[in-house]
């Protein structure tokens, strides 16, 4: 009969199983999250061009538009980023770093989106 009071030596508590993340795994997805950013928004400016369609964004919209639209981006890509298994002192340098970055790609973007249709600096 076994005895149930004592567990065997393979029994693990909930406390031992939790890690952190591979430092691999942390710094691609760090890299995800740079490499995300640009692209979303790229994306986020073409929805402002595409709003305003067929007249210039600086026409039709106001700062807080712009605003709004330069932090979409940001704030969705750490909402993704909080789902990961980051230590949260990371979490928080790499929001904190991200918030200019996100800005000169948001910039970037709007360079990008403004020559392709035809309205280059």
């Amino acid at each position: 009969m076994p005895n149930r009071t004592n567990p065997s030596s393979n029994a693990r508590s909930h406390g031992d199983t939790r890690r952190a993340p591979p430092p691999g795994r942390t710094w691609l997805t760090i890299l995800a999250l740079f490499l995300i950013l640009p692209i979303a928004s790229v994306i986020s400016v073409a929805v402002l061009y595409g709003l305003a369609w067929p007249d210039s964004p600086d026409e039709v919209f106001t700062w807080g538009a712009f605003a709004v639209a330069e932090f979409v981006p940001w704030i969705l890509s750490l909402a993704l980023f909080s789902f990961t298994s980051v230590r949260p002192w990371l979490k928080v340098a790499v929001g904190v770093l991200s918030v200019p970055y996100s800005l000169l790609a948001f910039s970037a973007g709007e360079l990008f989106v403004g020559c392709a249709l035809g309205s280059c600096l």
